[in-house]
């Protein structure tokens, strides 16, 4: 065999020389994976936990607990048994009730904006059954702050949610929200949303001392707007075995939220033996024509009327 000619090199003696990538690749590999370490290690995730529980309990005007919670890669946490209780009337107006429960929270948070000091942060949680994820901005302001949220949800379950009147409820409830306020005063902020209850029956509720059973829709669906205090109700619409109904309306928002005004009508057109099944019906004087109903008054103890005959 030919000696090598001087100037080359043999295949065995070049090889590493040939992909020096390889080495750069395996370099930065490890650089990688030792920062993700360190900052798995080193990360001040309960400054960052505690952060976030008084960010939510100022916004909210609620104190907030955590039962348990856990760091998520890269810049996140995600928390258990999250509980939020009105402090005093401004808190009612987000937790107009005991006690509002979530069973799960997944906070994630994008860093750039964190340097501006701004938080933005895609939200996931589940309670009641169903299932809500969106976004959460929250920007420095003059004289205070500006927050943005967004949230889609589905598949809560009617029977489990705090706030609706003593009964037997059925259905599942989707809402889709978009809010946007300043100082956290949500509520004289502006926004628009729709909700969809599918699935509904209602029985073992009372109204002027009549029991009402019986309540049953495939359908309900609505579309809200608020601004500046007031939430009209739009395009409300429901279908089912006690007929079809629409209407539209809105609501003051007062604190305590009980004070809140509402100014609500449906028309009702009900189907055959709708009055028998909700023998409160009766009370329209219709014999199965269509039906007004108008809900007005203070939220706590609305006045309620059926072709302007009062029920309460």
């Amino acid at each position: 065999m030919a000696p090598a000619r001087a100037g080359t090199m043999s295949p065995a003696r070049d090889g590493s020389a040939r992909v020096p990538w390889r080495s750069a690749a395996a370099y930065a590999l490890y650089a990688v994976v030792a920062a993700g370490l360190f900052l798995v290690l080193t990360f001040p995730y309960e400054r960052l936990q505690a952060a976030l529980v008084a960010g939510v309990a100022r916004s909210t005007h609620a104190r907030v607990t955590v039962e348990s919670g856990r760091f998520l890669f890269p810049l996140g946490v995600g928390w258990r048994g999250v509980r939020f209780e009105p402090a005093g009337d401004r808190g009612r107006l987000l937790v107009p009730f005991n006690a509002l429960t979530v069973d799960a929270v997944r906070v994630r948070l994008a860093l750039w904006p964190l340097l501006r000091r701004t938080v933005d942060a895609d939200i996931a949680w589940e309670a009641y059954g169903g299932r809500s994820r969106g976004t959460w901005v929250l920007r420095p302001a003059p004289g205070g702050a500006r927050f943005a949220l967004d949230q889609v949800g589905q598949g809560f379950e009617l029977a489990r949610l705090p706030f609706l009147p003593p009964g037997d409820w059925r259905g599942t409830l989707r809402l889709d929200l978009t809010c946007r306020w300043t100082n956290e005063a949500w509520w004289s902020g502006e926004g628009a949303g729709s909700a969809e209850v599918t699935g509904l029956r209602i029985d073992g509720l009372t109204a002027a001392g009549v029991p009402i059973n019986g309540i049953e829709f495939d359908t309900i669906a609505a579309q809200v707007a608020l601004k500046g205090g007031t939430v009209t109700v739009q395009r409300f619409a429901a279908g089912g075995a006690l007929g079809t109904a629409s209407g539209e309306g809105t609501v003051l928002v007062r604190m305590p939220w009980s004070e809140s005004i509402l100014n609500l009508t449906l028309k009702l057109s009900p189907s055959p033996g709708a009055t028998a099944r909700v023998p409160l019906l009766a009370l329209a004087g219709t014999k199965g024509g269509p039906i007004t109903v108008h809900i007005g008054g203070r939220l706590g103890r609305p006045d309620v009327t059926l072709n302007g005959t009062p029920i309460s």
